[in-house]
């Protein structure tokens, strides 16, 4: 790496990082708290998740890193500053491509600037997620693959880093392996699928042996569906969209990954909608140029629309690796403007959706009424003995575990009123005591099931009800 590109990358990344680290989100997703929780506990069965091998294991050791250096939090903030390192460097690394590709280094800094603020990358950069780790190995690889001289093995290590941070950046493959084909040859495939199977085949073959040891071929299923097999038939479709309606989802989210104007009414609706609108509109002009680059990165999307289309369509973490060709694509589409109109676009691009983003998105979830589930178990904590059992509904088998510290009921795996009473009955037989509020209950409509069994009021505050499960 040259001198001013180095000098380049380390601007970027510490401007983005230094953004990131200004606000800190508490929306608290499931997954990044339930790494959490396993990070603690040093649960390397549970760490090495067979959709996303990597980041709970990088995420341990960041975390034992702090430990070392005296920090005594909890290891879900240290995941989040976890986050907001990827977050940066894939910026940093967006800049760099866009400086390999010709371009001045203003141009490439303002691209990455535009990519840190965008917003599915600003807001996933500030909480604990597994996909950042994925997406940074996706953009080192289709650096390398646009590079004068691509290394095949090189882009096949970076391919299987991103695949181990997030199995969906296995879409990326047959972008970088037509690419490379068209760069060096056929020939070069070899040594780069190479590359890529055998990290990853060595990745997993460790983390079965040494850390899940399935007991059979069933469990080994299990472990390697991960995600998929969290619905009651352990099918990969269970949490599929009807056609129509996911690719409604699929196209909304293509604009909302820009600026979040979902939600939004009047003048800020459109302003959200007219700022995520204009780099769809510029890297549609770059992909309507045409050019080997250009369709390398319409490849890229198309394969990640392969399965997003599919799995999850609405949800938008999914989507943060699509950023890095869109963004590529905008720099194409605005090559034929001149260099000063070009730097002009991307400056009042990069102010507008910033400020956009803070306000809307970003100092919101910094706020703890914005998230009134973590108050919830924060409330409940206050109000319930320890090792008490609580009904658990959304986020709140993890909420319950690692903010309350209690029990949680969940209430997925109780399939009707009778197995309900069962598990009552033997927790009571036990002498436990079980709790829920009048949220769970409203959200999981199970206030007439448990009248009957038996409930009393125990305290109340906060807009909240908390109700003792007793029995008659």
């Amino acid at each position: 790496m040259e001198p001013g590109e180095r000098r380049l990358c380390f601007a970027v990344f510490a401007a983005a990082l230094l953004l990131y680290l200004a606000f800190r989100s508490l929306y608290f997703n499931f997954d990044g708290v339930a790494c959490a929780i396993a990070v603690e506990l040093s649960d390397f069965k549970h760490l090495v998740h067979g959709n996303h091998l990597a980041y709970g294991v990088v995420g341990w050791l960041f975390n034992r890193a702090w430990l070392i250096l005296g920090y005594k939090g909890p290891a879900l903030l240290a995941l989040q500053i976890l986050d907001g390192l990827l977050g940066a460097a894939g910026a940093a690394v967006l800049a760099s491509l866009v400086r390999r590709s010709g371009r001045p280094d203003r141009e490439a800094a303002l691209a990455g600037a535009a990519l840190a603020v965008s917003h599915a990358w600003w807001f996933w950069s500030l909480e604990a997620q597994v996909y950042m780790l994925g997406a940074l190995f996706a953009a080192l690889a289709a650096r390398e693959a646009l590079g004068e001289r691509p290394r095949p093995a090189v882009i096949g290590v970076w391919q299987a880093c991103a695949a181990l941070g997030h199995v969906g950046h296995l879409m990326a493959l047959p972008a970088l392996a037509w690419l490379l084909a068209k760069k060096k040859g056929r020939k070069a495939l070899a040594p780069s699928l190479g590359a890529f199977a055998a990290v990853l085949l060595v990745s997993y073959a460790a983390a079965g042996l040494l850390a899940v040891r399935p007991r059979c071929e069933l469990e080994l299923r299990l472990w390697l569906l991960g995600s998929a097999a969290l619905g009651k038939h352990r099918t990969f479709l269970w949490h599929s969209t009807a056609p129509l309606d996911a690719l409604r989802a699929w196209s909304v989210m293509t604009l909302r990954v820009f600026c979040e104007f979902s939600g939004r009414t009047g003048a800020a609706w459109l302003a959200g909608l007219v700022l995520a609108a204009l780099p769809i509109a510029a890297a549609a002009r770059g992909a309507h140029q045409g050019g080997r680059e250009a369709r390398f990165w319409l490849l890229w999307l198309a394969g990640y629309a392969t399965l997003f289309l599919f799995w999850e369509p609405f949800t938008i973490v999914y989507r943060v690796s699509d950023l890095i060709g869109l963004w590529a694509l905008v720099m194409l589409g605005l090559d034929s403007w001149r260099p000063l109109a070009r730097t002009a676009a991307l400056v009042a691009w990069t102010a507008a959706a910033g400020a956009y983003n803070l306000a809307f998105v970003v100092r919101p979830a910094s706020a703890p009424a914005s998230n009134p589930e973590y108050l919830e178990a924060r409330w409940v904590s206050a109000h319930t003995p320890e090792n008490a059992w609580v009904f658990a509904v959304g986020r709140g088998p993890v909420y319950l575990s690692y903010f309350a510290h209690r029990n949680p009921l969940e209430l997925r795996y109780l399939e009707d009123e009778k197995s309900l009473f069962t598990r009552l009955d033997v927790l009571r037989a036990r002498g436990e005591k079980v709790f829920t509020t009048d949220r769970a209950l409203e959200i999981s409509g199970l206030g007439p099931a448990l009248t009957r069994y038996g409930m009393r009021t125990e305290a109340s505050g906060d807009g909240l009800t908390l109700y003792r499960v007793s029995g008659f």
